[in-house]
């Protein structure tokens, strides 16, 4: 939420993909505003990445999962909801290739 507020004042839903596989994982994030649907680059917004990257990780190890996909989503209000996915990895993706909006897959 707060990496999506410093980015447009004016966001009104946010998204944070983190997906986790036995040698690799990595995270995704979009937010919607005004202006339409943004993806949250990892590069711009490195420091968030590394930040969520290892809370999501030190969560999928409390949960004793070593596999797995969650999506946290929250709106302007501050409501948010994590949803699990434990088989599907594909689940959610957050990306706006091959005409995709940016918004997780499924939502």
């Amino acid at each position: 939420m707060g990496a999506a507020r410093s980015l447009d004042a004016d966001w009104k839903k946010a998204y944070y993909r983190f997906q986790a596989e036995e040698l690799h994982q990595g995270a995704s994030a979009s937010y919607v505003s005004k202006t339409g649907v943004t993806i949250i680059g990892a590069i711009t917004s490195g420091s968030f990445f590394d930040s969520m990257d290892d809370r999501s990780s030190r969560l999928m190890a409390l949960l004793g999962k070593q596999k797995g996909v969650f999506l946290l989503s929250a709106d302007e209000s501050f409501d948010y909801k994590i949803q699990f996915e434990w088989d599907d990895l594909r689940r959610w993706e957050i990306t706006k290739m091959d005409g995709r909006s940016g918004i997780p897959e499924g939502m």
